[in-house]
């Protein structure tokens, strides 16, 4: 995650100073953020009018944008991974988190993936995921950007189910 950070740099991605090891375990220091991240916001408003879910999204895709001219691939996008932050009074300033699944198209990530692998939120994940976290590209985290928008404005999932097995059948 650190390392995808750093290689992006864009002011919409949440920036991690400091990485390493401790005799507890790893450890990052990421900058400090004030404020809830979408999931939050939409559980206390279940939905958000047209005039506040676009501006966010728009910041989103900047984010996404830069992560994908570094050749990095969220990979899950998600309402718990947009974070508003308010670092003095007025618009949200957005902040993409959670680059720990994320793909490096180039192959140099740490984390190698490989075909039939499931990586991801089923209710976001664009429907290729699930032939396999290896074989999507940028184009994934653009379905996630707007299945994150359907639920911002209509309290609902693109694909449902009532439990997980009905839900990628549904996909």
């Amino acid at each position: 995650e650190a390392r995808a950070t750093a290689r992006i740099g864009s002011e919409f991605i949440v920036q991690v100073l400091d990485c390493g090891e401790s005799p507890l375990g790893p450890y990052m220091i990421m900058e400090a953020l004030v404020g809830e991240d979408l999931s939050e916001l939409l559980d206390k408003r279940t939905v958000l009018p047209p005039r506040e879910i676009l501006p966010i999204m728009v910041d989103v895709l900047e984010g996404l944008g830069a992560a994908h001219c570094a050749g990095i691939v969220h990979r899950d996008l998600k309402p718990g991974n947009i974070f508003l932050h308010y670092p003095i009074a007025g618009k949200a300033h957005v902040k993409l988190m959670d680059f720990g699944v994320s793909k490096f198209m180039d192959g140099s990530g740490p984390v190698a993936t490989r075909n039939g692998l499931l990586l991801g939120t089923p209710e976001y994940m664009a429907p290729e995921q699930l032939r396999g976290a290896g074989l999507i590209d940028q184009r994934a985290d653009v379905y996630s950007a707007g299945a994150v928008l359907y639920r911002a404005l209509t309290d609902a999932f693109v694909y449902r189910g009532e439990n997980l097995q009905e839900l990628l059948v549904s996909m």
